[in-house]
Formats: C-alpha cells, sequence, structure tokens
C-alpha cells in the first residue's frame, strides 16, 4: 500500500457538469443530483476538471446512498489498483487487509480522495483516473509507469 500512500498535489478542480463540483476533494451536490452528464452512461458519473481530463466513476454495487463521508473522516476501504494494460500493481484484498486513509488529507492520490467523497457506506465503484490526479507526468517508477490512467476498484466499507 506504499504506492497509495503516496502524497500528490491537491489541485482545486471545477466540474463541467452541474452534478458535480470537487474542489480540493470536496464533493459539492448540486439539487441535480439524480441527472448524469449527456456523454456518461447512467452507471458511472463525471467528476471533472478544467481542462477536461475527468475521473470517472462506475458503480458497480449501490451502497446505502445515504452515508456519504466528509473531509477529515477516516475511511476503510478494500482496493484493487490497475494499470492501463490491466496489470495489478496493488491490492487491499490480497493482502487481506482493509486501508485507511484520512479523505480530503492528502493521503492518497488525489483522484483516490474525490472519489471515495462521492461514494456511500457498502458502494463498490470502478473508478477511472487520469495521470493528473493520480501519479502526474513522472508516475512513480518502476510501479507506475509515466502520464499513467489507473484504474481502481473501490469498496467503502464505513468511516468514522
Amino acid at each position: 500500500h506504499k504506492v497509495l500512500q503516496k502524497k500528490t498535489k491537491m489541485a482545486e478542480t471545477e466540474g463541467d457538469d452541474d452534478n458535480v463540483v470537487a474542489v480540493d476533494a470536496t464533493i459539492v451536490r448540486s439539487e441535480s443530483d439524480d441527472e448524469t452528464a449527456d456523454s456518461v452512461d447512467e452507471s458511472q458519473q463525471r467528476i471533472s476538471d478544467k481542462v477536461g481530463a475527468g475521473i470517472l466513476l462506475r458503480t458497480l454495487k449501490a451502497g446505502d446512498a445515504t452515508n456519504f463521508p466528509q473531509r477529515g473522516d477516516t475511511c476503510r476501504v478494500h482496493y484493487e489498483g490497475f494499470l492501463e494494460d490491466g496489470t495489478k500493481f496493488d491490492s487491499s484484498r490480497d493482502r487481506k487487509q482493509t486501508f485507511q486513509f484520512r479523505l480530503g488529507m492528502g493521503q492518497v492520490v488525489e483522484g483516490f480522495d474525490v472519489a471515495v467523497a462521492q461514494m456511500s457506506v457498502g458502494q463498490i465503484a470502478q473508478i477511472s483516473i487520469p495521470h493528473i490526479y493520480a501519479y502526474g507526468i513522472y508516475g512513480y517508477p518502476p510501479i507506475i509507469p509515466p502520464r499513467s490512467t489507473l484504474t481502481f476498484e473501490i469498496e467503502l466499507i464505513n468511516f468514522s
């Protein structure tokens, strides 16, 4: 899990759609939360930045749709991380141990923070994170190549 814990610079972001705006990994929801962006199917939500390189969240299993973690909460998750070619680079499930981090505190790559803030307890989601919200132009050699879009499958178990 050392890879996942690498700090990245938090960038201020604004969403392209009216439903979700991410600023320093804090999700602000509009009254039209149930609508999705025209370019994304109903099972995905687009959390995007100023230059259009968006984070995609696709729900695999719905959560309770009630309990959403807030910045500063300690989140307990299971996750698996994959490179663009499908190579698994990290997995809490393989270690048979959940992973805990404080949401929005830069303890994980920014895209992971942003995505988990959008999830409810019990939800399992597949997240696609472009390199600018992961390990950037340099990657994390030798594990993460430069400019890598990462895919995570994340289960939000609980938070406190």
